[in-house]
Order: C-alpha cells, then structure tokens, then sequence
C-alpha cells in the first residue's frame, strides 16, 4: 500500500495551486494529485469543454498571479474560452512539474482516519492509499446532479451538461430537431445557446416561483457599452455597495451601510444596475422571455437568488430572441411513450434529446456521516441546540451590522438548505483545528467569479495552517465566526448563500481577510484612486508566497494568530481621503447620467 506525506483530491483550479502551493513551501514533499476525470483540468477538462463555452470572466483575471494566461480564443469582449481554459491549466500542470505527480481515472470512494493518525483513501478498482495530510479540492463542481425521475419507457437521449463537449455531433445531427433543457443554472443558458445556434427547436424548463430559486440573473457583457462588467466587479468601488460581513467598517460601510439614506442610494445603485442589465437582456419584449426575470423583479441582480451570470458568448440575447425556444415555469415529472416528456402543469412535449442542466454536487460522499460532523462538512450531526443557538446569534449579529438584510426576500427551501457547511474561513474544520489536527482542509467550498486568485489565496493560507505557520482563534471564536457567515451568506444570496459559501460582489474582502492573516498587504494598488477604481487582478499578487515568507521571517518564524470575523479595515476602508471621496462622485455621476436612459422605461 502506497504511503504519501499529501494527497490532494481533485485536479482543476483548487488542486493544482495546492500542489504547486505546498512543494513551494515543502520541496521533498511525496505529494499524489487524484482525480476521476480522464484529463486534468476539473470542470475544465477536456472531455467537458466545447465550441461555445466561454468563461464568465475576462482575460487577466481568470490565471495565477505569476502565470500569465496567453491571448488567445478570446469573445470580442475578452470572455475566454474553454479551450484556452483548459491549454491553460494543462501547460500550468506541466510547467510545473504536476503532470507526474498526477492520477487520473482515479475514483476516490471512502476516506477514514485509520491508526497513528494517518489518513486511508479506498480508490475504486485500484488499491488503497495512505496519506499524512489531505487536500481535498474537488471543490462544488465535482459530480453532477441528475433528479430521479420515471423514465423506464423513454428511448431518447438524456444527458448532463458536463455531456455537451461528448454530445456535440448528437445535438447538432438531423437526429434532433427538437431538445428539451432542464434547469436554470448558467449551464442551461450555454446549452439553450449552443442548439439555437444549431438552429434546433428548444423547451427550456424552469421551476415556478416557490418551488425552486428561479432563473439565473444574467449581466451584460458590459455596462454603460463601455465598461466591460468583470473589470467593474473587480474593483472596490463595486464592492462597497454589497453589504459584507467581512468588510463592515471604514468610510463607505458607514456611508452606504449604516445610515437610512445610505442605504435608499445603495438600493437606487442596484435598481439602476439590474434594469439596465433587465433592458439588455430583453425580458420585458414578450411574455416568454419575461418568464427569465430573475426573482425578485428589479433587484435579481443584487440578491443573486439563482445566482449571478454573464452573456459571455457573443450575441446571447439576440439568439435567444430570434430562435425557437420556448419556456415553461414547471418541473419535469416523468419521461415515457418514447419521446414524451410530461411536465407539472400538464404539458406533454415530444423531443429529441433532453439535457439536464441541474448543477452540480459537491463529492462528499466518501466521508461517513460521523466523519462528516467531525470535519464541518454538511451533516445532521451539526444540528445540535449550541449550533442552532450560534445561528440565531449570527443573525441577529448580521442584521445589526447590516441592516440592509434584516429582511430578505423568501426563497424555496429544501433539505439542503438544513445541513450548513462549517468551516472555519470556509476552510477547515474547527474541531480539527482546537485539537491542533492539521492533516485537512477543503479548498474551493465557496463560490466566486475569480475562481483562480480566491484558489490561490486559499491554497497558501491552508497549507501555511498545515504546516504550522499561522494558527487559529480558541474554538468558540471559530464557531462564532461560522455561524455569523452562514447567517450573512444566506440572508445575502438567498438560495445559493443557503447551499453553499457564496461570495460574488464580496470576494475582495474575503481575499483581505485571509491575506490579513498571512502577513500580506491587503492595498496593492499605487495609489487610492486606482485602489478603488482599478480592477483587481491576479497579477497584483505576484509574489505571494514571497512576501509570506518575508513576513515570517521578520517576525522571527512565530505564528500568526487568525482573527474571527475579519474586520478589520480593509484596503477601501483605509483609503477614505478626499481624493478618493471627490473620484467616487464623479464615478456615480457619471454612472446616474449615462444610464438614465436606459432605465426609463423600467423603473415604475
């Protein structure tokens, strides 16, 4: 039986800093990268990617800090597409000397604590490993989530989306003139694109308000048709008008936050913001596209209930409008009589094809349920009367420091929504951590457009806790914390804040706080005006695990001890002068003037 010192599960964006992360830091490391896919790359692989799959993030954004991504297979708006994606992580893994050191076809299907504290990783049809540590990175996308539904009398195809790159011939071919999706994730808007394109007939199926969190709020690829939309998501000035838990002092949380007509302006903000989004998208021109209005009407692009996307590919909106699709607010309940599809409300569609467009599954369930409490992975072993205390408390805790959410809009529940994730920093499990066990940590169980930078700040301060470099708070502090960004996530992003650790307009903060606790600047602009108003970018970190080693080293190697909710300044709260003051009212005159027009026709 193979013995390493790490394993790290999962070979995508999460699994390949870790890896490079750790051997930086630990050279003579005996360190296996398992993953079940046939190629590297996680959601990005080659067998998922196809023609049309772009990235929801612009170029410079979407790399590691001292990896530059080469310009090529770029949208007219600099979107990237899945190709280039997957070349990109392909030629990190080599570059990098990960390729080895990488195996693939490799199912991980139990992980149990065994004898002197080692770790033993049962593999499907291949033998078991031993590990010190694990990373496990397999991260919110690993397996899809196909619903169980009747279909024993159904001869049609019925795929997953992580099927399209596999099924492109099938979907284009004469075979099918007609194809039903499934779901309201932006997966479902790929695919919806890909067979209009096609010129194919296509039934979108999305469940009715109440029963499900609706469709996903889509942004435009720019604002203003000027401002591409990633750069202005990247910056602090967007950022300050969501309101964040790890961000909740300094200047603009006092403006925006903590004042009634603060708060009237941030909500005139994302008015303005979501109907000039709503005009792009073209909802209000029929009754079939309105059915795609994100809940609630006018403001779906700030809570992010379904989530947040972007019309990445070219001309999304005009495809939409000019093919034959028609979409239906119900839920599929069987699949018979050959081609029939029936739906909730009685419809019965005959089609071609099916694509289940239902996400994704985050693969837990190697770990017992037993394991599963004790590392602060969703379980009904944590639905004790002193977490559910600590939940209320994070409530109220969120509701007087940010107001603005005391009442959010009522989402569906389901029983998902009941088995919360605690982690500490959206990192580790707090029982490990107070009992100074360092041999895990779950890198990627949280949701962020900039996957690749929020990968590469969290690989260096989980792998810095392993090693012993940082430490952590006593385990109430941990708990405290857990619960107070469980409350905020939920009550900010509805449905998905309820599923997972979702952090869209606040991901800046997070990267401050773990940076914060590593040693490392938080404000890595030139100067307050473009640390507002710049895009962040992966660049503006090179040198990362440098300038934690530097930090280490002044402070004679001694650790480091983690705060709990972070709040501490943040490089725009620290940036309040004047200077910056008289920038941000030029940026929102300028924002209020040029998108008066567009929003006229929407505000009621």
């Amino acid at each position: 039986m193979e013995h390493f010192d790490v394993v790290i599960v999962g070979a995508g964006w999460y699994g390949l800093i870790a890896a490079q992360t750790y051997l930086r830091l630990a050279p003579n490391t005996k360190l296996v990268i398992l993953d079940n896919a046939a190629s590297i790359g996680g959601v990005w692989s080659k067998e998922k990617i196809y023609p049309d799959l772009f990235a929801q993030v612009g170029h410079g954004l979407f790399e590691f800090s001292s990896y530059p991504m080469k310009k090529e297979g770029l949208s007219p708006d600099r979107y990237i597409s899945g190709r280039t994606i997957n070349n990109y992580l392909l030629s990190f893994a080599k570059d990098h000397d990960l390729e080895r050191r990488t195996r693939l076809n490799t199912q991980v299907s139990k992980v149990e604590r065994i004898y002197n504290d080692k770790w033993l990783l049962s593999l499907s049809d291949k033998n078991p490993v031993i590990a010190d540590k694990i990373i496990y990175a397999s991260g919110v996308s690993s397996d899809p989530y196909v619903p169980d539904l009747p279909k024993a009398s159904f001869n049609k195809p019925i795929i997953h989306s992580s099927q399209l790159g596999s099924s492109l011939e099938d979907l284009r071919g004469p075979k099918t003139n007609r194809a039903l999706v499934v779901g309201a994730a932006k997966s479902s808007y790929d695919a919806v694109f890909l067979l209009l394109k096609a010129g194919k007939q296509v039934d979108w199926v999305i469940r009715e308000d109440g029963k499900g969190s609706g469709p996903l709020a889509i942004m435009p690829p720019r604002l203003m048709w000027v401002l591409n939309t990633v750069d202005v998501m990247a910056t602090r000035a967007l950022a300050s008008f969501s309101p964040a838990i790890l961000n909740t002092e300094g200047i603009w949380y006092k403006t925006l936050h903590r004042n009634p007509l603060g708060r009237a302006f941030t909500k005139v903000f994302w008015r303005i913001t979501a109907a000039f989004a709503e005009g792009h998208a073209g909802y209000l021109k029929n009754s079939n596209a309105l059915k795609l209005r994100p809940h609630p009407p006018g403001y779906g692009i700030f809570w992010c209930n379904s989530g947040l996307g972007l019309a990445s590919v070219p001309h999304f909106w005009k495809t939409f409008h000019e093919g034959q699709c028609t979409v239906h607010r119900t839920d599929p309940v069987s699949f018979h009589s050959g081609d029939v599809v029936e739906l909730r409300n009685g419809t019965k569609i005959h089609t071609d094809h099916v694509l289940l467009c239902t996400g994704w599954t985050a693969n837990l369930s190697a770990f017992d349920e037993k394991l599963r409490g004790q590392l602060g992975l969703p379980s009904p072993a944590d639905m004790t009367e002193k977490w559910k205390n600590l939940d209320r408390e994070g409530a109220e805790t969120v509701n007087e420091l940010l107001p603005m959410l005391t009442n959010p809009p009522k989402t569906a529940e389901s029983p998902s929504h009941k088995r919360p994730w605690r982690l500490y920093r959206r990192l580790i499990s707090p029982e490990q951590a107070a009992a100074n066990d360092r041999s895990i940590f779950f890198p990627g169980q949280i949701h962020s457009v900039y996957t690749p930078l929020v990968a590469e700040v969290q690989a260096l301060w989980g792998i810095a806790w392993m090693l012993g470099m940082i430490d952590t708070p006593p385990r109430e502090d941990m708990d405290r914390e857990i619960a107070v960004w469980n409350a905020w996530t939920a009550k900010r992003y509805g449905s998905m804040g309820k599923r997972h650790a979702y952090s869209i307009y606040d991901y800046l903060a997070y990267i401050d706080t773990l940076c914060r606790e590593l040693g490392i600047k938080t404000n890595r602009k030139s100067n307050p005006v473009a640390e507002m108003f710049a895009p962040y970018k992966p660049s503006d970190y090179n040198g990362l695990i440098d300038e934690f080693l530097a930090a280490q080293a002044k402070q004679g190697k001694t650790k480091r001890v983690t705060g709990t909710l972070g709040s501490k300044k943040s490089g725009a709260a620290q940036t309040g002068s004047s200077t910056l003051l008289s920038a941000w009212t030029l940026f929102i005159g300028v924002l209020l003037a040029t998108l008066y027009s567009a929003i006229s026709a929407f505000i009621r």
